[in-house]
C-alpha cells in the first residue's frame, strides 16, 4: 500500500527552481496567515462569549424565585451551550492546525517556478509538511515499516500547548455548570454529591477524549498512507485548490 501512496514521492529538478518569488503565492501566503490568526481570535471570542454567559445567567438562576428543579434546568441548558460551543472551539483548532501546514507549504513553493507549480507538487510537499508537524502532535512507536501512535505519551504531549488549555478551560467550565444542574435535578437524596461528581468525571473524560481523536485524526495518514486520510485534510486547505 505504502508504494502506491501517490503524494509521498515526487520527482523534484532543478529547472523548477525560481529566480523570484511569485506575487501570486504571495498573496496565498498572506491570506493564509490571516485566516490562521483569525481563527485564534474566532476561538478567544467563543470562549469569552460563554464566560460572558454563565458570568451573567448564573447569578440569575441563583437568586430566581423557582423550584429547585427549575433552576437545575437552566444549568443543565448552560451546559448544552458549552457543549455546543466547545465544538465550535474544537473546530477552529482543527483549521488552525491546517492553515499551518497551509503556510509552510506556501513558503516552500516560493522557490519553484509559477509554471512548474501544479497539484501533484501541492500535494506532495502538503503530505511532506503534514508529516513534519505531526512530531509536534504524535509520539510514535514501532518499527519504520510498522508505527503506531503511543496514545499516554501523544496525550501527554498535546497537553502542554496553549491551545489544549483554552480548550481544556472551556470544558472545566461547562463540567462544573453540569455538576450544579446534576446536584440540583438528582431526586436521590443524600447522593447527590457522588452523582454529580461521576457525571463530571465522565464528562471530562469524554472531552479530553474528544480533542485527542480529532486532532490526531489530522495526521492519522502519517500511519496508514490513504488518499482518503490525506484528502480529509487537503480538503481544508482551499487556499491550494486553484492550482
Amino acid at each position: 500500500m505504502n508504494g502506491d501512496f501517490q503524494y509521498q514521492n515526487f520527482n523534484i529538478h532543478r529547472g523548477m527552481v525560481a529566480e523570484s518569488k511569485s506575487l501570486r503565492l504571495e498573496n496565498l501566503y498572506e491570506l493564509s496567515v490571516n485566516e490562521l490568526g483569525l481563527q485564534q481570535k474566532k476561538r478567544d471570542q467563543t470562549i469569552a462569549f460563554y464566560i460572558a454567559v454563565i458570568s451573567f445567567v448564573i447569578p440569575a438562576i441563583i437568586n430566581m424565585k423557582a423550584s429547585l428543579y427549575a433552576k437545575g434546568s437552566g444549568f443543565l441548558a448552560l451546559y448544552v451551550l458549552g457543549v455546543m460551543l466547545v465544538q465550535v472551539v474544537m473546530r477552529y483548532r482543527i483549521y488552525k492546525e491546517v492553515y499551518w501546514i497551509t503556510c509552510r507549504t506556501i513558503t516552500q513553493l516560493f522557490q519553484y517556478k509559477e509554471d512548474q507549480i501544479n497539484k501533484d507538487l501541492i500535494q506532495h510537499l502538503y503530505y511532506k509538511n503534514i508529516v513534519i508537524n505531526s512530531n509536534t502532535v504524535l509520539v510514535l512507536q514501532g518499527t519504520e515499516e510498522r508505527k503506531e501512535v503511543n496514545f499516554f505519551k501523544t496525550f501527554r504531549k498535546i497537553q502542554n500547548s496553549a491551545e489544549t488549555i483554552l480548550y481544556n478551560v472551556m470544558v472545566l467550565m461547562f463540567s462544573l455548570v453540569l455538576w450544579i444542574a446534576t446536584y440540583m435535578l438528582i431526586p436521590f437524596e443524600g447522593y447527590n454529591f457522588a452523582i454529580a461528581t461521576v457525571f463530571v468525571l465522565v464528562n471530562l473524560i469524554y472531552w479530553s477524549r474528544y480533542y485527542y481523536k480529532h486532532l490526531t485524526k489530522i495526521y492519522e495518514v502519517v500511519l496508514n498512507k490513504k488518499d482518503d486520510s490525506f484528502n480529509a485534510v487537503f480538503s481544508k486547505a482551499w487556499f491550494l485548490h486553484m492550482y
